[in-house]
């Protein structure tokens, strides 16, 4: 189940940095992200937040095990 809500408030800045990138790197349209106010915006003007929330939490997992590995 999603939540709206942000565990570490002081992370919402970098949060929405992280789904921007997320979504450039999924080819959403650049006009898309150039007409929405907010990464919150793009999810739902384009209906792929899931596809984004997944892909994020997938880059975090790998960040965390390569970080264990080393």
């Amino acid at each position: 189940m999603a939540r709206n809500r942000i565990l570490v408030p002081a992370a919402k800045g970098k949060l929405d940095e992280f789904k921007m990138e997320v979504a450039r790197d999924m080819a959403i349209e650049y006009k898309e992200l150039q007409n929405s106010s907010s990464p919150e915006s793009i999810s739902k003007k384009i209906g792929t937040f899931g596809n984004i929330g997944g892909e994020m939490v997938r880059r975090m997992i790998t960040e965390q095990e390569k970080k264990l590995i080393d």
